[in-house]
């Protein structure tokens, strides 16, 4: 047992290695979600802000739902969607290029993701939709209450929990195979199907690195300010605990963007067996554990 987890947490480790390898390669990766970050943030407040303000007011007289607040979270989902999606598009594409050999620019990522425009828009509008029908099902099922509503709840969170998995590798099939929305879709349900089968249950990985990344700087950082924070050194404290909000900021635009790559790796690997001098064979074999016959 003991053997089984730790060959599975250094089989993680190895794969977090390998994908940062690649990162250190093309730094200008870590461009793109931090641009997605800022583009969401700006989004949200031009459009979200004054629809939720407008709503306010009206849900507190009528005290339901209406159709513009579920117009506020379809238009919530998109922006998400679409900023993740834009700007994961060029991550994709730079990451292929170097798991290829080659060398993609910064700009050539851009211009990737403005090649995919009006598939990335399409994919944000499927995904908005279903992200929405979801939030219904979930929101019918707490007014409901009782057996019905626990149902309703736990089926919103096994769909939303099999989306994921269908849709993982819909952003490498729409940059690798230059497929609209529905054809990447069903790219992906099959490459995950065909390769690990259809219980994908996804290593440790990169949460476990990140982990222990994040709970080293808590007592190294964190806690040291809190302490000081006590004794009456508010501003030694805060400067500490400010500076571990920035280690976990930082930490989550790495991470995202290596499991970024590591899934534009394993598409390429699942869909033309390619395997780059980055990635074994067997990380991206062992990346989930086979359908048992």
């Amino acid at each position: 047992m003991f053997r089984s987890i730790s060959e599975k947490f250094g089989r993680s480790w190895t794969i977090t290695k390998s994908a940062f390898q690649v990162m250190k390669h093309d730094k200008e990766i870590l461009a793109f979600p931090i641009l997605s970050a800022l583009f969401s943030t700006v989004m949200f407040l031009i459009f979200l802000l004054p629809i939720g303000l407008s709503l306010m007011g009206i849900n507190s007289v009528t005290g339901s739902e209406t159709v513009g607040t579920y117009f506020a979270v379809f238009i919530f989902y998109f922006i998400a969607v679409f900023s993740a999606t834009f700007f994961n598009v060029g991550v994709v594409h730079i990451a292929k290029t170097r798991l290829e050999g080659g060398n993609a620019t910064f700009m050539d990522g851009i211009r990737m993701s403005f090649s995919r425009l009006g598939k990335i828009i399409w994919w944000s509008l499927l995904s908005a939709t279903i992200g929405l029908l979801l939030n219904i099902l979930e929101s019918r099922s707490r007014e409901e209450g009782g057996v019905i509503g626990i149902i309703g709840r736990i089926l919103a969170s096994l769909i939303g929990f099999a989306w994921a998995i269908v849709s993982l590798f819909v952003v490498p099939a729409m940059v690798i195979k230059n497929q609209g929305p529905i054809q990447a879709l069903k790219s992906s349900a099959i490459t995950v199907k065909k390769t690990w089968g259809e219980s994908l249950i996804k290593y440790y990985g990169f949460g476990f690195a990140k982990g222990i990344i994040v709970i080293i700087g808590f007592f190294m950082i964190a806690v040291p300010g809190i302490l000081l924070i006590l004794q009456g050194m508010i501003i030694a404290g805060g400067v500490l605990l400010g500076i571990f909000v920035l280690l976990l900021v930082l930490i989550t635009i790495i991470f995202s963007a290596m499991s970024t790559i590591y899934d534009t790796a394993l598409f390429m690997y699942a869909d033309t067996g390619t395997v780059s001098t980055f990635f074994s064979a067997e990380e991206l074999k062992s990346a989930f554990v086979p359908k048992r016959r």
